[in-house]
């Protein structure tokens, strides 16, 4: 499993992000798209501290990643992914293997490219968007987040349920055992708490 070099940015808007993308000379690859994404406990007698099991599909390619964020510091999120046919047919064999769906989540991305570092604008349902920098290394998403006017002082190393505990005073548990449909298109499950 590989260290995943990301630093995220929260609470940003969509025109400051692409005007800060922008003055920084980074390459629009993909406008806006619809993400769609799966998420599994790991199998019993299996489990990982801090992971889970995810299928991705992107609209161009569809991904099964193990992921693991179990700490603070950048190098506490690891990830082992690979690209698969069928978004369907990846779920089926993670429930196969003993892993029990946990939530199915739609999101929106946009990825940029700076140098040799993915920046991406996420919007996840009921949150303020954020950006993500991703990178071979530590250094190299540094460089990225300083060309584009972030302090690093701010990043953050978390998953995405770390910054809805934080937007709405809940419990992490919340957002990753007991929300098990987030889309754009329904009622806030988080404003009721």
């Amino acid at each position: 499993m590989d260290i995943e070099y990301e630093a995220t940015f929260p609470n940003v808007t969509v025109t400051e992000a692409r005007a800060r993308f922008t003055r920084a000379g980074a390459t629009l690859v993909r406008p806006r798209f619809t993400q769609k994404r799966a998420v599994f406990h790991l199998p019993a007698g299996h489990e990982i501290a801090g992971g889970w099991a995810r299928v991705r599909d992107e609209g161009d390619k569809v991904t099964l990643s193990i992921k693991v964020v179990d700490g603070t510091a950048m190098t506490d999120q690891k990830e082992a992914c690979v690209t698969v046919s069928s978004f369907d047919e990846a779920c089926t064999i993670l429930t196969l293997v003993g892993c029990r769906k946990k939530a199915y989540q739609e999101t929106r991305r946009e990825l940029w490219v700076l140098d040799d570092v993915e920046v991406t604008l996420d919007e996840w349902p009921f949150l303020a968007p954020f950006v993500e920098i991703e990178g071979k290394g530590e250094a190299a998403v540094r460089r990225a987040a300083e060309r584009l006017g972030f302090a690093w002082a701010e990043a953050r190393f978390c998953h995405v349920g770390t910054l809805y505990a934080e937007a709405y005073g809940i419990p992490e548990r919340v957002f990753n055992d007991e929300t098990p449909l987030l889309l754009f298109v329904m009622e806030n499950p988080f404003a009721k708490r």
